[in-house]
């Protein structure tokens, strides 16, 4: 089993540690939803926030292609928003990404992924002018 797998083994299971253990201790990762994190400690705490805003979670890598300094996934992500968050809560969420992990000394050092923003956002029960005010922020870059 490679990184990528062992990585979305740990998610699926909501086992911090082990998603730590995939990482460098300065690893940087730029999540779709919660934005830029760097070093252990930002790392755990965006987890953390992952695990109680959902539930359920099931993160499928369908294709990876993995070299010894990088690896690439397409994958279908899904999960159910918890109690956390009242206004989606409840609903079930689906939608399909690419990610890139950038790997030294067998442990990944950067993390960005890339995904549909809006309909994922539309799934969560965004109003059009809310998704619109989101997008808008995204292009411009915030």
């Amino acid at each position: 089993m490679g990184l990528v797998q062992d990585f979305a083994d740990a998610f699926n299971r909501r086992d911090v540690d082990a998603l730590l253990a995939c990482f460098t201790a300065e690893a940087s990762y730029v999540d779709g939803f919660y934005g830029r994190h760097a070093g252990a400690a930002a790392l755990r705490a965006m987890f953390e926030r992952m695990f109680r805003e959902g539930r359920d979670y099931r993160w499928t890598m369908d294709a990876v292609v993995e070299a010894p300094d990088r690896a690439m996934a397409e994958w279908t992500f899904s999960y159910v928003v918890s109690d956390a968050i009242p206004r989606s809560a409840g609903r079930p969420i689906r939608f399909r990404g690419t990610s890139v992990f950038e790997v030294a000394r067998g442990r990944v050092a950067a993390y960005r992924e890339y995904f549909d923003t809006g309909q994922a956002l539309l799934q969560l029960g965004f109003a059009p002018d809310a998704l619109a005010r989101v997008l808008a922020r995204k292009l411009e870059g915030r």
